[in-house]
């Protein structure tokens, strides 16, 4: 998850994210950043993601449990 984390903080353009961060918050959170997201989880872990999925979180906690539900 590590790797996710670090992904997301590039995307978002910031130097730290927390679980509990509103992914609206982020000025950089937009479409071609959830493109992004979405090509790279299915690049490197073979995860497919859909926009409706990412857009359902409210928070990057909520994304992470959805990539983590994926995984499995």
């Amino acid at each position: 998850m590590e790797k996710i984390y670090m992904k997301l903080q590039d995307i978002l353009d910031t130097e730290s994210i927390n679980d509990t961060d509103v992914l609206e918050d982020f000025e950089d959170w937009d479409s071609l950043s959830i493109i992004t997201l979405i090509t790279f989880l299915d690049k490197e872990y073979n995860i497919v993601l859909y926009t409706n999925e990412i857009k359902s979180a409210k928070t990057i906690g909520d994304l992470l449990q959805i990539i983590q539900k994926k995984k499995q």
